[in-house]
């Protein structure tokens, strides 16, 4: 069948080497070269520029990948019609998150899925918006779960729920308990992302906010790092509420509340424009979209 073949072609071209591609597919590397070569034959023209270790596509090849997704798409859309009508819902679904999401709150939605689909083969690529954006356009993912906003003819966004930026301290800080003022704060040492991080900006929009310019920043690569920096007491730190509210819980960490204030951001459902959607991406979405406000308590 063309589809067979067809997501050879895109696994290879994704995965740029053969003996991957055969990997992923539990295929032999021979059935993979064989396949391409009757793709090859049948558009009459060469797919890929092969070396000693990675393969390239050519131009043709750069022409046909979006189109052989499209069509692979379009086929998982008609079997999952199919399936509809036994009441079945398989297939594959490929979501794209970025890192609050995809760490903290997909998670809890993806319990719940699963257990009401079991049949569904379900993958998470964690990136930033722009990447998930991107994975979007070129069909590698089915929907995405955005922190940023992306405007885009070709994509859309859809309001998913309110994300609550925190200001926390290790437990017992001098500060904890008080309505702080700028002036308190700016004394303090502050740890954040490194520079170009979305966290690290968010972070900075909302001391800009409280007019704090911290006596010292620390940069750490991770939240996880931040979160134990905090806990070290190295300084004071600002994070999705999502991230920590397990260490609120259990008392290792502790908000601070700046007098008056309160800092959040738009969390989004993203998909391409037009997108033909399966029943696996169709229930993914409902449940996404209507996912019980008590379970998503923190």
């Amino acid at each position: 069948m063309i589809t067979a073949h067809l997501l050879v072609f895109v696994t290879v071209a994704e995965k740029k080497n053969f003996s991957r591609a055969a990997e992923a597919l539990s295929l032999t590397q021979p059935a993979i070269s064989q396949q391409i070569q009757s793709l090859e034959d049948y558009y009459g023209t060469k797919l890929f520029e092969r070396t000693s270790k990675r393969v390239e596509l050519t131009h043709a090849g750069e022409v046909l990948l979006p189109y052989a997704k499209e069509i692979l798409n379009v086929s998982a859309v008609a079997k999952g019609a199919l399936d509809d009508l036994v009441g079945k819902v398989t297939g594959k679904l490929t979501i794209g998150a970025t890192f609050t999401i995809g760490e903290y709150i997909l998670p809890l939605m993806l319990a719940e899925y699963t257990k009401k689909f079991p049949d569904v083969e379900v993958s998470v690529l964690i990136a930033n918006t722009e990447e998930i954006g991107e994975k979007a356009l070129d069909h590698s993912i089915d929907v995405g779960l955005v922190e940023g906003r992306l405007l885009h003819r070709n994509l859309h966004l859809t309001p998913l729920m309110e994300d609550e930026m925190v200001l926390f301290a290790p437990a017992g800080h001098r500060l904890v308990g008080l309505a702080v003022t700028r002036e308190q704060l700016s004394n303090e040492p502050f740890i954040l992302r490194e520079p170009g991080s979305g966290t690290r900006v968010i972070a900075e929009e909302v001391l800009d906010e409280l007019g704090v310019h911290p006596a010292k920043v620390f940069s750490m690569g991770s939240t996880q790092s931040i979160k134990e920096a905090v806990e070290a007491g190295m300084g004071l730190a600002i994070l999705s509420k999502w991230c920590i509210r397990r260490e609120l819980q259990f008392g290792t960490l502790a908000q601070v509340t700046p007098k008056g204030f309160r800092f959040t951001r738009p969390l989004h459902v993203l998909e391409r424009s037009g997108h033909f959607q399966t029943k696996a991406v169709e229930e993914f979405l409902h449940l996404v979209l209507a996912f019980p406000t008590v379970q998503l308590t923190y």
